[in-house]
């Protein structure tokens, strides 16, 4: 079995990929996307992180707090951080060019964690994300619904 990538080498990876051709207004975006994400995987530890994991965290930190839960971390737990991130941005304001790159992320990122981890069953997973995601694109003032099921290639 290959050996499992953390969420840091997956996020990495990701965005260094979003980033690739971005300039201006847009690679703005993308950093701010990606230090929401990051955000949201250190808050989530408690509901990702088994408590070995998180005595791993612990450690971590001593050598560097900020990412030590993304280092920690299996890629895999990314997917139930994406659900709760969603369910936060459902209820939070955002304007609609802000929301619809976070939703566009967070479809791509869900794209790429079920290409990257084929091996696992991600399909329950990816299907409540694209529940969530078409549930925060119901709240912006022009629903891109179509757009992100489209994306994750689901309708």
């Amino acid at each position: 079995m290959p050996r499992s990538l953390s969420a840091a080498e997956s996020l990495d990876d990701f965005f260094a990929d979003r980033r690739r051709g971005a300039s201006g207004h847009r690679l703005a975006g993308i950093d701010r996307v990606e230090r929401a994400l990051r955000t949201a995987v250190e808050r989530t530890a408690e509901l990702v992180l088994t408590d070995d994991e998180q005595v791993l965290v612990h450690a971590e930190r001593q050598f560097g707090v900020e990412g030590a839960v993304a280092r920690v971390m299996p890629a895999a737990g990314l997917l139930l951080v994406l659900e709760a991130h969603l369910a936060h941005l459902e209820i939070r304001p955002a304007r609609g060019a802000a929301r619809r790159l976070e939703l566009d992320t967070c479809a791509a990122l869900t794209r790429h964690l079920a290409r990257e981890l084929r091996h696992l069953d991600v399909l329950p997973a990816t299907h409540r994300i694209e529940l969530a995601l078409a549930g925060c694109a119901a709240v912006t003032q022009r629903p891109v619904r179509r757009r992100l099921l489209d994306a994750l290639g689901l309708r």
